[in-house]
C-alpha cells in the first residue's frame, strides 16, 4: 500500500476516534527501588560512624592552641621502633620488644587517631592502649608462652 493513499491505511485513525491512554496503575516497588533504599540506609549508617570519629579539638601541650584531628594510616601498618633507625635494624628487625604497633583502631582499614598543631608543627598520639609486639603476643598466647618458658628452663638445666 502506497503512503499517498492515506484513506486506505489501516493505521490511520481519525483524531476523534483515537483511544485515550489509561493512567498507569501504581506499581509495587521493584528490585532497584529496594536496593536503592538499602544503599541509602547503609550510607546513612556509614556517615553516622564517620561522625562518631570526630572528636572535640585538643589543646597543644607546647603552645596551647587548638590542634587538628587526623589519623595515622599505612598500607602494611604503622609501627614505632625503639632506637636509632639503621638499615640493619630495618632488615633484621629490632626484636618484638622494641616494636610497637600504632594502628590499633578500625577493622579493615587500620588507623590511629593523632593530633597535629599547625602553629608549632608537632603531632601527639595517645599511647595508653598501645603494646609492644612481645606484650601483644604474650597476652594472646599466655598459656603457651608459660609452657615454652618452663620447657626451655628444663632444657637448660638438663645440659
Amino acid at each position: 500500500m502506497a503512503f499517498w493513499k492515506k484513506g486506505e491505511d489501516p493505521w490511520d485513525v481519525a483524531p476523534d476516534q483515537r483511544r485515550t491512554t489509561s493512567e498507569p496503575a501504581e506499581k509495587a516497588p521493584g528490585l532497584l527501588d529496594t536496593l536503592r533504599g538499602d544503599w541509602d540506609a547503609m550510607q546513612a549508617e556509614w556517615q553516622e560512624k564517620r561522625e562518631k570519629l570526630r572528636l572535640p579539638p585538643e589543646k597543644c601541650p607546647w603552645c596551647g592552641e587548638d590542634m587538628e584531628q587526623g589519623f595515622l594510616m599505612g598500607g602494611r601498618g604503622v609501627a614505632w621502633h625503639r632506637g636509632i633507625p639503621t638499615g640493619k635494624a630495618r632488615w633484621l628487625s629490632p626484636g618484638r620488644e622494641n616494636i610497637m604497633r600504632v594502628d590499633t583502631e578500625g577493622d579493615i582499614l587500620r588507623y590511629h587517631t593523632a593530633w597535629y598543631c599547625p602553629d608549632c608543627k608537632k603531632m601527639t598520639v595517645d599511647a595508653a592502649d598501645l603494646q609492644t609486639e612481645a606484650e601483644r603476643n604474650q597476652a594472646a598466647f599466655h598459656v603457651g608462652a608459660e609452657e615454652t618458658a618452663s620447657q626451655s628452663d628444663e632444657a637448660k638445666e638438663g645440659e
